[in-house]
């Protein structure tokens, strides 16, 4: 090698690696005190750009497991307020159960109607005040959310609108009502020969009096026994009728009038697929112009025993949809009718006479079922957010870890490569002192 002075490559070299030795310990150090492998893009380009994107993802979806709590917190909210007018609504059905029956004196149902009362209110300040970060949830104007629970766009969960739980807006109904006013079971006679009997002191045979619901099967009653008055035997009808009830669903209710004489109201809850009530027909109860009948005749009518086995009114007496009046003196074109009629919301319950009481128990019943299918909605609701929750932490364990795999530093690797560049820089250090005193040894050849 020749010697020279003025270009000491044994010391240029020696300050090349120790200058590369410096940069593996700079980075190494920066690695090791960050934790970071990648700290800049010249660390790993495709890795940060990886990194970054994953980054984004993660982020959104803490966010994301956010709004699903909110989504939680909100339906928590509803299905608590439900639950509370889920046991005013209980008690409220109790006391319709209560007036229903035939105990019950005027004063007493007032009683009743006046709790009722309190209660629809109470459900209604419940509806109109229970909210969710300033939305209202059960009066009717929740049309509806839309909760982002992704980190990107798309990533949703649509909520359907609330039930309506206003008393004007729960628990409708539809049902048929039919009114038998004036009614005198005196004004039906039989002839037995030369004898004229009034009509309730006579049997009606089993199978005479028929319902019919719709299309369905013709329901048979059983037989009435002869009665004493006139009393007697609307309370053998009314009684007949409800012992078919399960059956038919068609109830009864009888009400003497001012005048004496009796109402008797018919009610079917049977409704079609459209929720109008159906035609509830009614054979041998109304009278026929050469028969008698079991509720009411036109005039006193003659027949022979035989006929009144074969023919105690074989007209018929639908729940239709029209209105007119049945009673003593009418024929069964007259026959009163409010059918498919509907009873929206419970805010005019009323529980101060029987029938109302009945109509109150239902309307309270789909009121229950209502709120029931609410609740049931939001409680699957609030499981599947708590999924959705459960999934983005799933998500965010995974991409995390992915993200880990491609920016955070080995130790242990580093460490190793910390004690080398050290090493190295101290050996470099001492080598370029080495070769920087090379020249020095051109001197000797000039003694």
């Amino acid at each position: 090698m020749a010697m020279t002075i003025n270009t000491n490559v044994v010391s240029l070299n020696a300050q090349r690696n120790l200058s590369l030795s410096g940069n593996s310990l700079s980075t190494t150090m920066q690695r090791l005190s960050s934790g970071l492998r990648v700290n800049s893009a010249k660390d790993d380009a495709a890795g940060l750009a990886i990194a970054e994107r994953m980054s984004a993802t993660t982020k959104g979806l803490a966010v994301a497991a956010r709004n699903a709590n909110d989504g939680i917190s909100l339906a928590q909210t509803a299905e608590g307020a439900l639950g509370k007018v889920g046991d005013m609504l209980q008690r409220m059905r109790e006391l319709a159960v209560q007036a229903s029956n035939a105990t019950n004196s005027a004063d007493d149902r007032k009683a009743l109607q006046a709790e009722v009362s309190q209660l629809t209110a109470e459900i209604d300040r419940v509806a109109k005040t229970t909210s969710f970060n300033g939305k209202n949830l059960l009066d009717g104007s929740f049309g509806g959310a839309v909760f982002q629970v992704g980190s990107n766009a798309g990533d949703n969960i649509t909520v359907g609108g609330i039930t309506n739980a206003k008393t004007s807006d729960l628990g409708s109904v539809s049902y048929g009502m039919r009114e038998y006013k004036d009614l005198d079971a005196t004004a039906m006679t039989v002839t037995v020969g030369s004898d004229k009997y009034e009509g309730f002191k006579h049997e009606i045979v089993k199978d005479t009096l028929k319902i019919k619901v719709g299309d369905g099967e013709e329901v048979k009653l059983g037989k009435i026994e002869a009665a004493n008055s006139a009393e007697e035997r609307m309370g053998q009808v009314v009684a007949a009728i409800n012992e078919k009830t399960a059956d038919t669903g068609v109830t009864a209710f009888l009400e003497k009038q001012d005048n004496g004489k009796y109402t008797i109201t018919l009610m079917s809850e049977k409704v079609d697929t459209n929720n109008v009530a159906q035609d509830v027909t009614l054979t041998g109860f109304v009278k026929e112009a050469t028969g008698i009948g079991a509720i009411g005749a036109t005039a006193p009518t003659a027949a022979t025993a035989a006929g009144m086995n074969t023919a105690i009114g074989a007209a018929t007496a639908k729940i239709i949809d029209k209105d007119a009046t049945a009673g003593d003196g009418s024929t069964e074109a007259d026959a009163a009718i409010a059918a498919a009629k509907t009873e929206k919301g419970i805010a005019t319950v009323d529980v101060t006479d029987q029938d109302k009481a009945w109509k109150a128990i239902k309307q309270i019943d789909n009121a229950i079922d209502q709120v029931n299918a609410a609740r049931g909605d939001l409680g699957a609701l609030q499981t599947r957010f708590e999924k959705t929750v459960e999934n983005i932490d799933i998500q965010n364990e995974n991409i995390s870890a992915a993200k880990g795999r491609i920016v955070d530093a080995d130790f242990a690797t580093e460490t190793a490569n910390l004690s080398r560049a050290q090493i190295l820089q101290q050996a470099g250090t001492a080598m370029v002192a080495q070769a920087n005193q090379l020249p020095q040894q051109v001197l000797s050849l000039l003694r």
